[in-house]
């Protein structure tokens, strides 16, 4: 195997008789071409060079964080870490293993070649390529040579393979009640105390912003599109940008998790999309009545039957192997929570989608769509999203849709089968279906056009087109155009009719300003500049509703503890800008509780209430005495300039970061870490990740974007932090769609071959 400078003739050669895969025996080989942030750009005559120029380079910039996901996978993590917090790591080998010995994974890859479950050849091959080129880095540059101080010669990093590969497609994103199923026991089989709940992923952690502007509020009318999905700075949800090339077959440009060789979020030549958190419950949970003679025995149907055992062990580092028997059900493995105990009367078995490995060609099906209806289409076929759909098209067309696979349950069967008070509480509070497992009726319900039995069909899932916009902010579909509210669906994809979020309602009050050009920022509708300026205004509408009557009750009280407060905040500009000053303190205001509303939710009404500063309320000076007291024992001063108090930390240096909390109505999402003395925070969780705009024109797409976070985790690599400071100083880079773009950029090139 080699690695070399590609010469213009070999990468003439290189890219000659691009067209049908190549064969599994021809060598893999891709040209990665890097641009301004370290941005690859990856050029191969099929989807396995693909691949393997996708691995290669990404391992490059994140070989540990792409490492300690497939030890995850593999369920090794306590073999190699330890126990972990809480048995954090054991949990987790457990859980992962549990999923290897089901052998649900070799069934998918050994399906039927017709099926809709079965990867394709060109999906095979991707995930083949992926695997030899992140393998090939390892092998070129030697585990004890890694620069990255993280992982350099440690034993867990080691090449992987295909079946690598689809293990982490398998287990999926996003895991549901891990620790509950991991530990969950029979009566009498150990007396571990219950684990705690998962919480449910909301709006107040992981989520997104996205605009799909349609010809009718734009200025050059054709489409645009904004995405801004709110992901972890750190760990393996982190976004990748990158570019994908096999010439006469493929374009597409954008941003992936760092371990999928797949561009998730980002646009082609006449399609731009990206996807946001939903309100869908894609999992849930049947209550089963168990044999009072047995409890690892259930009653279906009047038969009693036996729970299936799963038996595993796990290595743990310095201590002897742990095993541990899984139960499950027909429904799925049962779990043990605080929420739900396993008795002798009652256990509890999680129901997840079925979504398996359909994702990847999903995604090469998206990627060839030329209009959101042939996205529609491709969305319709594999269901294999787990996140709300935001899209528009060239010709101005825009969509939104929350078409994955989700548990079919309409409400009158939600209702009729949560028979304890346990599952009704759960049905009405979060939405999530206990069902009664006793009885065959109470199973999930199959339409005509289920990809999968127990799913809705995609006809019956929430979706839009209009030639306006469409918009997501992490709420449910309900408003997604208040001009056409989507309604009459089950409680299982969200709430209708009820307030929504501050940051939902800046949104589409953004979108109303910018079309009615009374925002401050020219001429009406949008283009991609005032896009872009839309979101780096960094308004806060919470404190546009309340701040001033907060500082007319601030000062009625006069309060000398209060004086500095009440200056502060009437000094404040409203925004969440570097220098803005007293931000922070009205963050901390809003965090304790402060943004009482006096006048209620009108559904009539639905963007602009509830509204109002509930002054009577002692909530909200409470809340603004707890903030002063909170800075002032850290010796933060109330008036500082955000920049000076949240700030990203990169080795010595302190970025600062605009942005603000989504809760309280900030659309320019950044969610911080604890507050450390004289500092402020200096780390952040979440927020604004991979941030792109896109604008069709009669010459082809014009985009721009930024990675928040920087595109490697290696302290030791120049790629680390230089897109946090662009960030910082809300530069755009270009996102160099074409060819001759991207030649024109190139910073450095390479050969990478088998």
């Amino acid at each position: 195997m080699i690695i070399r400078l590609a010469t213009g003739v070999a990468l003439a050669a290189l890219l000659a008789g691009c067209g049908a895969e190549t064969p599994a025996s021809n060598a893999m080989s891709a040209e990665i071409r890097r641009t301004a942030y370290g941005v690859p750009h990856v050029k191969a005559n099929d989807y396995a060079g693909m691949g393997f120029g996708l691995g290669y380079a990404m391992a490059e910039d994140n070989v540990c964080e792409i490492a300690e996901r497939y030890i995850t996978i593999a369920g090794e993590r306590a073999k190699y870490l330890g126990r972990g917090e809480n048995d954090a790591n054991l949990n987790s080998d457990l859980y992962h293993k549990r999923l290897i010995a089901s052998g649900e994974m070799e069934k998918l890859l050994n399906g039927a070649a017709d099926s809709v479950d079965t990867p394709s050849a060109d999906a095979r091959a991707l995930a083949r390529g992926y695997a030899a080129g992140y393998s090939k880095f390892l092998s070129d540059t030697g585990v004890d040579k890694i620069s990255d101080p993280r992982c350099a010669g440690q034993p867990w990093v080691r090449p992987i393979t295909e079946e690598d590969y689809w293990r982490h497609q398998m287990a999926g994103q996003v895991v549901y009640q891990l620790a509950g199923i991991a530990t969950a026991a029979p009566p009498g089989e150990g007396d571990a105390a219950a684990v705690e709940d998962d919480p449910l992923i909301e709006t107040t952690q992981l989520g997104s912003n996205a605009y799909g502007l349609g010809k009718d509020v734009t200025q050059s009318g054709y489409g645009m599109l904004l995405g801004n999905p709110h992901y972890p700075w750190d760990g393996a949800n982190r976004f990748y940008r990158m570019h994908m090339t096999i010439p006469g077959k493929l374009n597409v440009v954008g941003a992936g998790l760092i371990t999928n060789a797949s561009v998730g979020i980002g646009h082609t030549d006449s399609i731009a999309w990206t996807h946001t958190v939903s309100t869908a419950r894609r999992f849930g949970v049947f209550e089963l009545t168990l044999d009072p003679s047995d409890p690892t025995k259930y009653i279906h149907d009047g038969v009693s039957t036996p729970l299936d055992k799963i038996e595993v062990t796990v290595d743990v580092k310095d201590e002897a192997p742990v095993t541990h028997t899984f139960y499950t059900s027909r429904f799925g493995p049962v779990l043990e929570t605080q929420t739900f105990p396993w008795t002798t009367a009652n256990a509890y078995a999680l129901r997840s989608i079925p979504q398996g490995l359909r994702s990847a060609d999903q995604y090469l099906s998206m990627w060839q769509a030329k209009n959101v209806r042939e996205l529609h289409a491709a969305l319709s076929k594999y269901q294999a999203t787990g996140f709300n759909t935001t899209a528009v098209d060239s010709s101005g067309e825009a969509f939104y849709g929350d078409m994955g696979m989700m548990p079919n349950v309409p409400k009158e069967l939600g209702d009729r089968c949560a028979v304890t008070e346990l599952a009704k509480q759960q049905w009405a509070t979060t939405r999530v279906p206990v069902l009664d497992g006793s009885k065959s009726e109470c199973d999930w319900a199959t339409d005509a056009d289920s990809t999968a039995p127990g799913v809705f069909g995609a006809s019956k899932t929430p979706q839009i087109f209009r030639n306006d916009y469409v918009s997501q902010m992490n709420d449910s579909y309900w408003l997604t155009n208040p001009s056409a509210p989507i309604s009459g669906f089950s409680p299982i994809f969200g709430d209708e009719a009820t307030a929504r979020s501050l940051r939902t309602r800046l949104g589409i009050d953004i979108v109303a300003k910018r079309v009615a050009g009374s925002d401050g920022l020219g001429d009406a509708k949008f283009n991609l500049a005032n896009l872009q300026a839309s979101l780096y205004q960094n308004r806060h509408i919470g404190a546009e509703l309340v701040r001033d009557d907060l500082v007319k009750a601030c000062k009625a009280l006069r309060n000398n503890a209060l004086a500095a407060a009440c200056a502060a905040l009437e000094g404040w500009d409203l925004h969440v800008n570097l220098d803005s000053k007293g931000a922070h303190l009205f963050h901390l205001f809003a965090e304790n509780g402060g943004l009482q509303f006096k006048i209620p939710f009108d559904p009539a009404d639905p963007v602009n209430t509830p509204n109002t500063l509930d002054v009577a309320n002692p909530k909200v000076m409470e809340a603004l005495s707890k903030a002063v007291a909170t800075l002032t024992e850290l010796k933060i001063p109330l008036d500082a300039a955000l920049g000076d108090v949240q700030r990203e930390t990169r080795g010595e240096e302190r970025i600062p970061i605009h942005g603000g909390a989504g809760q309280e109505g900030v659309f320019n999402v950044i969610t911080v870490e604890n507050l450390e003395p004289e500092l402020g925070w200096t780390s952040i969780r979440h927020g604004s990740s991979w941030i792109m705009t896109v604008e069709f024109t009669p010459e082809g797409p014009k985009s721009q974007g930024i990675l928040s976070y920087s595109q490697s985790v290696n302290p030791a690599s120049p790629f680390h932090s230089d897109q946090t400071r662009a960030y910082s100083e809300k530069k755009w880079d270009d996102l160099l769609f074409s060819e001759e773009a991207v030649e024109a950029a190139v910073v450095s090139r390479k050969t990478v071959s088998e």
